[in-house]
């Protein structure tokens, strides 16, 4: 599967605002799944289940990576994702579209935030600068992501996303580290 998908579409991104679908692909970044094992480990019902995969089938943010016949001649598809990372260019989305992807994205940013040293870590100390913290992040990301966009990974390989996570945040501490104190704050 490739490393990271740029959403940029806002039919995509629209697919991707229902948080199951995107439950459904971190699970199937592990490895490829039948929709009886997904719907098992999401607790959803077969035709629940079925109804998300068309979605996100359509989309071309799955797909079957392979069949296998059962022992009792049943075919079985094992799902995949289109990629392992997925990434939302805010900007290029919408913004009726782009508003459902803030609070991940601030989420992120939180994250991210609290790992840093406490000297990075203090130029975020409000409201705002965390929410221009969040945005400039994931612009950083967007921008890493497209070097990722068509390089092949493993299943399971946390390590592409926490290189591209890397890369982006030392992105954003050299952008900021340069920009005057006064925007700083």
């Amino acid at each position: 599967m490739k490393a990271a998908y740029i959403v940029s579409d806002h039919e995509v991104a629209r697919v991707l605002i229902d948080p199951m679908r995107r439950a459904i692909l971190g699970f199937l970044r592990e490895k490829p799944m039948t929709q009886s094992q997904l719907a098992d480990r999401l607790g959803l019902s077969d035709a629940s289940l079925n109804y998300h995969m068309k979605i996100l089938m359509k989309a071309g943010l799955v797909n079957i990576a392979r069949r296998e016949v059962e022992e009792h001649g049943i075919m079985q598809k094992f799902f995949a994702p289109a990629a392992y990372m997925f990434v939302y260019d805010l900007d290029a989305l919408p913004k009726d579209v782009s508003r459902y992807f803030y609070p991940l994205s601030l989420e992120r940013a939180r994250a991210a935030l609290a790992l840093m040293g406490k000297k990075e870590s203090a130029m975020v100390r409000d409201s705002k600068s965390m929410n221009e913290f969040a945005a400039s992040l994931s612009r950083m990301l967007v921008i890493v992501a497209r070097q990722y966009a068509k390089k092949e990974v493993a299943y399971d390989s946390e390590n592409v996303a926490f290189e591209i996570y890397s890369k982006a945040i030392s992105m954003w501490l050299a952008h900021s580290l340069r920009a005057p104190v006064a925007k700083q704050r």
